[in-house]
């Protein structure tokens, strides 16, 4: 470029860049002033890794928390359970007791002497078949057992609570305070209702020799007691045969007691 004097041209480049420019950062303190101060806490994360790892293992543990606090906020959806309504009719005498009170249940059982208790659940197929079944056997027998129907799978029920059946329906029967019998043959109102007139008259009563000797050819084995009543309304050892004869119909054995 020539001077302004007339002498001969010089070029001259651009005018060098004061050392306090440096290149341009994008935030302050992170540009190359910044580094000075980062490179003693690097070399001493370096010399100690620990650190590093104690500062991963924070932060670990706090996004833990972070978590949880989140989940614990959501809430579950979940629909309630409908209510149980009747499986029995109204007019069935059969008491169905729904809403499973097996407390009720036993209450009822107090002031009867022969008492079947049909535990089903609602949508069980088996119980829903012998439904009709133990309504036949309760209209033939209502006047002397009661017919308690309840409900065992409802979850706020007692009887869901404190009973824990693998499979329904199940039959219990008691005689007085001695029970639970369980009948565990087919769910038929024929046979249901032999096993519980064998529960009410446990023993059978034979009054002569010949008819002895004509139960012995025509039916099973059965265990046979002797018994005064002349002098006794209740004879020694009468009440132990009994009971023998409920504890046979218990273990499912096939034995008739006769007297």
């Amino acid at each position: 470029f020539p001077e302004a004097a007339g002498g001969t041209g010089t070029a001259r480049g651009p005018e060098p860049l004061p050392a306090s420019a440096g290149a341009m950062s994008l935030c302050d303190g992170s540009g190359p002033a910044a580094a000075p101060r980062l490179r003693p806490r690097a070399a001493q994360m370096a010399r100690r890794p620990e650190l590093l790892c104690g500062a991963a293992i924070v932060l670990g543990c706090a996004f833990l928390v972070a978590l949880k606090v989140t989940c614990s906020r959501a809430k579950d959806v979940t629909m309630p359970a409908k209510l149980p309504v009747n499986f029995f009719s109204t007019r069935s005498p059969v008491i169905d007791l729904f809403r499973g009170q097996l407390d009720y249940a036993d209450h009822l059982r107090q002031d009867s002497e022969i008492v079947l208790y049909f535990f089903y659940a609602p949508w069980c197929g088996q119980s829903i078949a012998a439904r009709e079944e133990i309504e036949h056997v309760a209209s033939r027998l209502s006047d002397q057992v009661l017919f308690v129907a309840v409900n065992c799978w409802w979850n706020q029920g007692k009887c869901r609570k404190q009973k824990h059946f693998f499979y329904f329906p199940v039959i219990h029967l008691y005689h007085r305070s001695f029970g639970p019998i369980e009948y565990k043959g087919p769910m038929s109102a024929v046979y249901i209702e032999k096993f519980v007139r064998r529960v009410m008259t446990p023993l059978l009563y034979i009054s002569s020799r010949s008819k002895l000797l004509d139960f012995l050819s025509n039916y099973e084995p059965g265990v046979l007691g002797y018994f005064e009543f002349n002098a006794s309304p209740q004879p020694p050892g009468y009440l132990t045969f009994f009971t023998s004869a409920l504890h046979s119909l218990k273990k499912g054995k096939s034995f008739i007691f006769i007297i």
